[in-house]
């Protein structure tokens, strides 16, 4: 009797896992850590919008749906992006081929702002994946233009990862991804910026007509005493 109590409850544990949901790890927000030594650009990332902003402005093609995400996950994208994305400038650009970008890096003139144009949960319902494993999105954000710097966020469910999208137009960016869930879509522009003079750069003008003349001085004197 015992016995088959025990393959009873054996068997009951076995049908409770095997109906249980596996949800994905969500994500947690980060330290945001230092630039590459490399780097002289100065590197800023635009104020975040709501969940239901981002989700409000964003649809995407036949066989998935995109819903909020939690204000969280908008925030550990804003790191995510400043560690994957702007902390290198000079690697991104040269993974999106943008030279602006990685001419930029190491210029201490220019600034890279980033803009999230959009964070959401992002499921496959009818869509399946190609012959490559990959499932292949398009989303139709605002914001985006021809030639725009753009690249994917996407949460493996343990960290942040950079797509590259295969395509982008006016308003309209294709990528493709092994799994889903929150994707977030980033533009980033370059802009100058006016550098103040370093102290002790350079002399004031008063200094330098000083000391031509106190050299003056010095030439004359030892003329008059040769």
């Amino acid at each position: 009797m015992k016995r088959k109590f025990l393959a009873v409850l054996t068997a009951l544990a076995v049908l409770t896992m095997g109906s249980m949901t596996t949800f994905a790890a969500s994500p947690t927000v980060g330290t945001t850590e230092a630039p590459v030594s490399t780097q002289q650009a100065l590197t800023a990332v635009e104020p975040v919008a709501t969940p239901a902003a981002y989700v409000s402005v964003t649809t995407v093609s036949a066989g998935y749906n995109v819903s909020a995400v939690s204000t969280t996950t908008v925030q550990a994208a804003a790191v995510a992006v400043q560690n994957n994305l702007l902390n290198n400038v000079a690697a991104i650009g040269y993974r999106l081929g943008n030279v602006e970008l990685v001419n930029a890096a190491a210029n201490p003139g220019s600034k890279v702002t980033a803009s999230i144009l959009t964070v959401v949960d992002l499921k496959a319902s009818t869509a399946s994946k190609d012959a490559y494993g990959n499932y292949v999105v398009t989303m139709t954000v605002p914001g985006i233009s021809e030639g725009d710097a753009i690249a994917i966020l996407h949460y493996t469910g343990k960290a942040w990862e950079t797509i590259v999208p295969t395509s982008t137009a006016n308003g309209i960016v294709t990528f493709t991804s092994a799994s889903l869930s929150p994707i977030s879509v980033v533009k980033l522009s370059t802009t100058g910026v006016t550098l103040s003079p370093k102290t002790g750069s350079s002399l004031p003008v008063a200094a330098v007509i000083l000391v031509i003349g106190v050299v003056g001085m010095a030439v004359s004197g030892k003329r008059y005493f040769a």
